[in-house]
């Protein structure tokens, strides 16, 4: 039976950005890469992790927060053999407490199998604008918009001579665009510490919004 109560908050991409630097200026970790998100949420947040063991083969998510916020559990295999994925998914979740907290209170799940049922029970527009927003807050918070700028700024500076090439051969800057972003989330990898997935999307809609640009 689907619920039809449950509302997303309206939230702009910019929004969220915003709200991901606050969180790191409040935590004072916009200074230090990789961003230790562990650290905020078991010792600036009190937050406790705990590994679920088989909790993405069994429920198809690879996190989720208690009921009453004070647990966040991991996929087990997760937590200990994809260290990339175990932070972006705590930065997930933590976008959930920081936007979405009034809707978990409300519903106030005691099990995963309650988030599940839940999950089940909310049209899917809805879950996927609240799964949206805890996204790019987890990217904003995991790769800061100002530190993003530098690096990337190094990195097309040093592809530049390859850009020319391709622009030579008659071929646009946006045909090439997702060729050049894989290069540049490629060399970002080690100092964000998140994925290549993680850094192309974010790459990407900074981009789209005008924060990054590809152009000389």
């Amino acid at each position: 039976m689907q619920q039809n109560n449950i509302t997303a908050p309206i939230l702009s991409y910019e929004d969220i950005n915003n709200r991901a630097e606050d969180f790191l200026r409040e935590h004072k970790r916009n200074e230090t890469l990789p961003v230790d998100i562990e650290t905020i949420v078991e010792f600036d947040l009190g937050l406790n992790i705990f590994p679920f063991p088989n909790l993405q083969e069994t429920f198809d998510i690879e996190g989720f927060i208690s009921g009453d916020l004070t647990v966040i559990y991991v996929d087990e295999f997760i937590y200990n053999h994809r260290l990339s994925r175990y932070r972006f998914t705590l930065a997930h979740e933590l976008g959930h407490v920081v936007f979405h907290s009034d809707i978990i209170s409300s519903i106030h799940p005691q099990s995963v199998s309650e988030w599940n049922k839940f999950i089940l029970s909310i049209d899917e527009d809805t879950y996927g604008w609240l799964e949206w927003q805890a996204y790019f807050f987890a990217a904003a918070v995991l790769v800061p918009r100002a530190s993003l700028k530098k690096h990337f700024s190094h990195e097309v500076k040093s592809l530049r001579p390859k850009i020319d090439f391709i622009l030579s051969q008659g071929v646009s800057i946006e045909s090439s665009q997702d060729y050049i972003i894989n290069a540049i989330a490629t060399k970002l990898i080690g100092i964000y510490d998140v994925s290549a997935g993680t850094l192309i999307r974010r790459i990407s809609k900074e981009i789209e919004k005008g924060h990054l640009s590809l152009k000389k």
